[in-house]
């Protein structure tokens, strides 16, 4: 399985230029290689890209054919990914003013 077919497998989405370009977007040069283990990080957190370009997506509906994506899974998902490669932080921080006393 090439690196570009394991980022597929984990998203089950089949726009190669979308896979291509989260994969390049977080280092990785050649999307052809052989998916390894030391690729996880990488394919994963290319995922959490791709989870946030398809919150973007609109509903779809052709004849029978009906695609949508859910919003909340798609998020929880990418916090998920990020999180545990350490990309986001579980705290949320009020603004300060210069005297570094909070503003709320």
């Amino acid at each position: 399985m090439t690196i570009l077919q394991a980022l597929q497998a984990m998203v089950e989405y089949e726009n190669d230029n979308l896979l291509t370009k989260a994969l390049t977007d977080r280092g990785c040069a050649n999307t052809s290689a052989t998916y390894t283990a030391s690729d996880q990080a990488t394919v994963e957190l290319a995922a959490a890209d791709v989870y946030l370009a398809l919150l973007a997506h609109p509903e779809f509906r052709e004849g029978s054919k009906y695609i949508s994506y859910s919003k909340g899974a798609l998020m929880s998902l990418r916090r998920e990914l990020l999180r545990k490669h350490g990309q986001l932080t579980a705290t949320v921080t009020a603004p300060v003013d210069s005297n570094y006393n909070k503003i709320w």
